[in-house]
């Protein structure tokens, strides 16, 4: 018996490590079906797109303190005939930024959908060939169902889900690390806590990945009961008004209610948590270094509000990214099983293309 019990804890063990760890075998499978020239595009277009972001919101930064400044000088030199500040300049800065801006977000969009197009095409081609070649034990021993699950459900994860889902986890990672840039420029103080911060935030999201998959994946499955349950009472309305069972069922959709809401409970109150405590961490030693470097470096009050308002943010765009982690490891899923049908041994056809 001790000697199960021990089987069964490592087990258990090696189970938890496995949910722990990223299908970066199936991540490399979908990124080297893009091809060679998309994914440089698309690497490039989100960095490019993140950088003028971040300049934009830098030139407003400028622009105020520089206006602020040059409306101070006035009112000091109490002079009627000064001229006042001239905005020009920046006005022309930042129009030329945002239209780049939005030629950058454009080029960006393209290539994250023509990425998953090429992607969904390749491997559902690649699917069918191996599929229709492939020899009569392999039909004999697979289930009809789990084949036409490969091309209906999982191609439509790869079509449809896998590039919004990729596009929202770069975006939201490249908000955060240029979030936690500018607040590292606005003050150096800041770097001295980045290093704790980062190891916290890392062992954080370990472990709040694989709740918030599992809290996700009981948040759909006791939605289907439900859904199932409501439809069959719909349906089924006369045979239930007839036999007068209309408090059983309305018991047991309460019931199936109940369990929905309480995964959905979890899952928000979990998503919230990861939110509220990284977020406040990074927001108060942000606030504690930007008010240090104003009171004693004189820093200016435009790149103070910039690194304020970008510590703001921090933690939207941290439960952001970790809940986009969490959704590309179920999403890849679909890839993991398409890639271990495309292992299929083919029937050794003479004369065949």
């Amino acid at each position: 018996e001790e000697v199960t019990e021990s089987d069964d804890e490592d087990n258990l063990s090696s189970v938890l490590h496995q949910r722990a760890k990223m299908p970066w075998r199936a991540c490399g499978k979908y990124l080297s079906a893009a091809g060679i020239l998309l994914l440089p595009l698309l690497v490039l277009s989100q960095l490019l797109k993140h950088t003028v972001m971040v300049a934009i919101d830098y030139c407003l930064a400028c622009w105020t303190s520089d206006a602020i400044s040059g409306k101070t000088e006035l009112e000091l030199k109490n002079c009627s005939n000064c001229e006042d500040f001239n905005h020009s300049s920046y006005s022309k800065v930042f129009s030329i930024l945002c239209c780049l801006g939005i030629v950058l977000c454009l080029v960006t969009s393209i290539a994250v959908e023509w990425t998953g197009l090429k992607v969904t095409k390749k491997l559902h081609s690649s699917l069918l060939n191996k599929i229709i070649l492939a020899p009569m034990r392999f039909f004999e021993t697979t289930p009809l169902g789990s084949i036409l699950n490969r091309f209906s459900a999982d191609c439509n994860t790869i079509d449809q889900h896998i590039p919004a889902t990729l596009e929202c986890l770069s975006r939201s990672t490249l908000l955060c690390v240029s979030a936690l840039a500018v607040i590292s420029y606005v003050t150096p103080m800041f770097l001295i806590a980045l290093v704790p911060l980062a190891i916290m935030c890392y062992f954080i999201q370990k472990y709040f990945r694989v709740a918030s998959r599992d809290l996700q994946q009981l948040d759909d499955s006791t939605q289907l009961p439900l859904l199932s349950h409501f439809s069959e009472t719909v349906e089924g309305l006369t045979t239930i008004r007839a036999f007068r069972y209309e408090a059983k069922f309305r018991q047991k959709l309460l019931e199936y209610t109940d369990s929905n809401n309480i995964a959905s409970l979890f899952l928000t109150a979990a998503n919230r948590w990861l939110e509220e405590y990284i977020g406040a961490c990074v927001v108060l030693i942000a606030a504690v270094t930007s008010i240090t470097s104003c009171l004693y470096s004189k820093l200016s009050s435009g790149l103070v509000g910039l690194g304020l308002t970008y510590a703001l943010m921090v933690s939207n765009y941290l439960n952001w990214m970790v809940r986009n982690l969490a959704d590309m490891e179920i999403q890849l899923g679909a890839v993991k099983r398409i890639n271990g049908l495309l292992k299929t041994e083919a029937e050794n056809y003479e004369g065949l293309l």
